[in-house]
């Protein structure tokens, strides 16, 4: 497969543009220590496609948290908003493709999990922001990212068709989601899916490492 024959991009952003899935391990997890209480191994798993909103409803009825899923969205928020501003990083060669994709006029777009007003302060950190046409995020569309509804919503801001669009996802959930609305997918290595990665490389149109090896 070409990359570079699409029109439109559309991009997830942690685990596969930026460095951040270990950041939401903690994010996660610092509630649980406020209560006394340890965070399920795989709850990150279970959550990580989800919009915040659901995340939280799942979370407190699955681990009887003692904070509502209002206040554990403040909590996960005001510290998301502090660690993506100042602490998260892109991933390898992610800037520099980016960049190849805007120098040849291409189309490029976010579909993330996480809610406007906490990665923008990231981006232009990391100088991509102007490189971004359009963004969704989980909690604007029905349903999270195991069903293809972000990926059409971004291609729709992007003015093209699944067809005319080539997704970057690292979750699996992601990629199945992509898939299934008619998407091509390059997935994304990441440590948190590394148990994923086997059956990754089977459903994508492409696999790799690190987003480096895309870069002509």
């Amino acid at each position: 497969m070409n990359i570079y024959s699409f029109e439109g991009y559309i991009f997830d952003l942690d685990g596969t543009l930026l460095d951040s899935m270990e950041v939401w391990r903690k994010i996660y997890a610092a509630p649980f220590k406020e209560a006394g209480m340890s965070m399920p191994k795989n709850l990150l798993e279970q959550i990580n496609h989800l919009s915040l909103n659901d995340s939280a409803r799942l979370t407190v009825e699955r681990t009887g948290l003692p904070f509502s899923p209002s206040e554990l969205v403040q909590k996960w928020t005001g510290t998301a908003r502090w660690v993506y501003a100042h602490d998260v990083r892109r991933k390898e060669g992610a800037k520099e493709l980016l960049l190849e994709l805007y120098r040849r006029g291409k189309r490029i777009g976010i579909a993330t999990a996480n809610p406007q007003g906490i990665f923008e302060a990231c981006l232009k950190r990391e100088g991509i922001a102007d490189l971004f046409m359009s963004a969704t995020s989980v909690d604007e569309v029905p349903r999270g990212k195991g069903f293809p509804d972000i990926y059409r919503e971004e291609a729709r801001r992007l003015g093209l068709s699944a067809g005319e669009c080539l997704v970057f996802e690292d979750s699996h959930m992601g990629v199945r989601g992509a898939k299934d609305g008619g998407f091509a997918v390059v997935g994304v290595y990441d440590k948190q899916s590394e148990k994923f990665a086997a059956q990754m490389q089977k459903e994508c149109d492409a696999y790799v490492r690190s987003l480096a090896e895309l870069i002509e």
